[in-house]
């Protein structure tokens, strides 16, 4: 069985780690069918316009078919002590004095741009890593677009309340680009 595609010149924004637990995620979920991912074919200017990374979206096919899309995010957890916290090692600063850092996680739609998979791919901070919880990022499948508030429709998590928030909205915008990118005939 072939599994995936992988060309190195095609994927400079994406380190290897990131690009290995992508390939495993997809394996996991088609077990038994050959899956090749291909690049998004996206502009910079449009990439930049939707506010995306336009080397980190992919279409899954099987043969002709699509079977889903995958789109490697980036979004802010906490530092340890505390986002306000001065002495705690700094990756961003948002314009409110906030220090965050940040996490990679997989985003998979299904066709009909309901997700398929929310997983964290790579989740170095110390503080608020139960984000990666796969009992609580099941919460997110089956979403379809529209509301999606932490706290509400999402269950809050004691001690990832940055992290947790940081991915719900991010999956909120990332559905919204998603549904851009379909009327734009992208996906």
């Amino acid at each position: 069985m072939y599994f995936g595609l992988f060309n190195s010149d095609l994927f400079t924004d994406l380190n290897p780690k990131i690009l290995k637990s992508l390939d495993k995620e997809i394996q996991k979920i088609w077990k038994n069918i050959s899956v090749t991912k291909v690049p998004l074919n996206i502009s910079q200017d449009v990439a930049n316009e939707l506010g995306l990374d336009a080397g980190n979206n992919f279409v899954l096919t099987s043969g002709k078919d699509t079977l889903a899309y995958a789109f490697v995010r980036r979004t802010n957890g906490c530092v340890i002590g505390g986002c306000t916290n001065p002495n705690s090692p700094v990756v961003q600063t948002d314009i409110l004095g906030e220090r965050y850092e940040h996490f990679d996680y997989l985003l998979i739609l299904n066709k009909d741009l309901s997700v398929r998979k929310v997983k964290i791919l790579v989740y170095e901070g110390e503080y608020g890593y139960e984000v990666g919880s796969k009992l609580w990022l099941k919460q997110f499948i089956g979403y379809k677009g529209g509301r999606l508030e932490y706290g509400r429709d999402i269950q809050a998590i004691s001690g990832a309340t940055v992290s947790a928030q940081s991915i719900t909205d991010d999956i909120q915008r990332m559905h919204q680009i998603a549904k851009k990118m379909r009327a734009k005939g992208i996906i």
